[in-house]
């Protein structure tokens, strides 16, 4: 009897642990076939969709950056999805991006998780800023050799972000790689793909990044936010190790 008591309480658990799973509001921003959500804005960077991802291409004698945007504006948020890069591709991904001003050098700006090319620094899943003349790393990753070696370089790897009042937490492939309060980026703002523009280096264009299985928790987010045990860093309108 009591084995069966046992038993009992143990599968209770089980399904009501599948059940707490199912029921994370989990909403696709990408359906795998079209850009019908999405939008291209900036330079002549080439888009498309392939084997059920957004494919993103730098094109040569560009001079400012091409993004592939999301429609909707997003605050607060928890955002995961597949990642895949030629390893020198440099790109990264956006929220609480907004349209810049004229007098800015970028067509977007807002909060961006690098993917690094640097394959010897290896900061992807840091965060960077990339405001007007303004080139920054707001939290870098060159203490944390954890987080440094997160990313594979030409595999798909999982990201996940949590954008949530002025708390930033992300992990690659399950590994946490920031842990940050910033409030320079308050309002809602779009999702968004980098590609770095391109002077003369036609070689270049046939390197891609490619996202997929794009989701989205709007929400309550706080709710299913994520323990991290990295110890947490707390800015104000600060920008540091300029690059």
């Amino acid at each position: 009897m009591k084995l069966f008591i046992t038993i009992l309480i143990a599968s209770a658990f089980q399904l009501s642990s599948a059940y707490c799973q199912q029921t994370e509001p989990w909403k696709s921003i990408f359906n795998g076939y079209s850009l019908k959500k999405w939008t291209i804005i900036g330079s002549k960077g080439k888009v498309l969709v392939n084997d059920s991802a957004i494919e993103c291409h730098m094109t040569a004698n560009t001079t400012v950056h091409t993004f592939a945007s999301t429609k909707k504006k997003y605050k607060n948020f928890i955002l995961e999805m597949d990642f895949k890069r030629d390893a020198p591709f440099n790109s990264g991904i956006l929220f609480r991006a907004n349209h810049a001003p004229d007098t800015a050098s970028v067509n977007l700006y807002g909060y961006q998780v690098k993917i690094d090319p640097n394959e010897k620094r290896k900061w992807t899943g840091g965060i960077f800023d990339d405001f007007g003349k303004t080139w920054a790393w707001i939290y870098d990753l060159r203490n944390d050799a954890r987080a440094q070696n997160a990313n594979r370089s030409n595999e798909w790897n999982h990201i996940r972000i949590e954008m949530i009042g002025n708390h930033i937490k992300v992990w690659v492939n399950d590994i946490p790689t920031v842990n940050l309060i910033n409030d320079k980026y308050q309002k809602a703002g779009y999702i968004a793909f980098k590609m770095h523009s391109l002077g003369d280096k036609p070689e270049q264009q046939g390197w891609k990044a490619q996202f997929k299985n794009i989701r989205i928790i709007t929400k309550d987010p706080e709710k299913f936010s994520r323990e991290t045990d990295l110890p947490l860093v707390q800015q104000t309108n600060v920008e540091t190790n300029k690059n």
